[in-house]
């Protein structure tokens, strides 16, 4: 291989730009077509629901089209090795998470519909598998270096969280909701930049492993509490306060660590 000339801080700027745009642009442009045919309260066609499921592979070829060019993909994808207690607590750090909301709510006398909410049909079992490896390329291997070098390990999780909610916005319209499903968008936008902050600590701990970068997203869809009855209204926000919590630690510890080298 020849020399990768290193990139300057505008150069990297300019990228971490393109690499947002691409990925919503891709992500959005499959998922429309499904979209539309939810809002007219129509079943989408098979290729709107191929399209759909591809979407979710926006971050991922995002990654390819911008370090591809400039000989970076060993950066995005290389890197693995890691304590595999550290791909146990990927899994199971966000069903904590969740526990610790349900048993809360239970204790202040709430009566939980159910304390844990696997994936039930086969999209969610599917999504499981494909979202994980569609995005976590995308915004841990490609995005999290770069912004946490630009913006600080703190701010710069704080960044991607925002910008992983907003490239949400695709599946906000869902056939249950019969259009936009404001409640579940508006949960993303706070709960995103704060889980980016619980996931940036333990992947930094973890070297930087893409290995427990999947398996924090995969047990993100192990259990999804955001499945809760709407009208638990009480377990959603002690939700946000758990998570809160724990993203308060994380940055704590964040901050005082010295990022990992390009």
């Amino acid at each position: 291989m020849g020399h990768v000339r290193s990139t300057s801080a505008s150069e990297e700027a300019a990228d971490i730009t393109a690499y947002v745009t691409l990925a919503c642009a891709v992500t959005w442009i499959l998922a429309l077509p499904a979209a539309m045919a939810w809002m007219r309260h129509q079943t989408p066609p098979p290729y709107a629901v191929a399209a759909a499921g591809l979407s979710a592979f926006g971050p991922l070829l995002a990654a390819l089209g911008v370090a591809g060019p400039r000989r970076q993909l060993r950066e995005v994808f290389g890197r693995w090795r890691t304590n595999p207690i550290w791909i146990l607590v990927g899994v199971l750090a966000v069903p904590l998470i969740h526990l610790i909301a349900t048993a809360l709510y239970a204790a202040l006398g709430g009566r939980p519909a159910q304390w844990f909410h696997p994936p039930a049909t086969p999209e969610a079992i599917a999504a499981l598998v494909v979202f994980p490896l569609g995005e976590e390329f995308g915004w841990r291997g490609f995005a999290h270096p770069r912004l946490v070098r630009r913006f600080g390990p703190v701010r710069g999780c704080l960044v991607l969280g925002a910008v992983w909610a907003i490239w949400h916005a695709a599946y906000a319209i869902t056939p249950q909701a019969a259009g936009f499903d404001a409640f579940g968008f508006v949960q993303l936008l706070i709960q995103l930049p704060l889980y980016t902050l619980i996931i940036g600590w333990v992947f930094e701990r973890a070297n930087r492993s893409m290995a427990v970068a999947l398996a924090l997203h995969a047990g993100a869809h192990v259990d999804h509490i955001e499945w809760a009855p709407r009208a638990d209204l009480r377990l959603h926000v002690l939700h946000i306060v758990v998570v809160a919590a724990f993203a308060a630690a994380a940055a704590v510890s964040l901050s005082r660590r010295r990022p990992l080298p390009r």
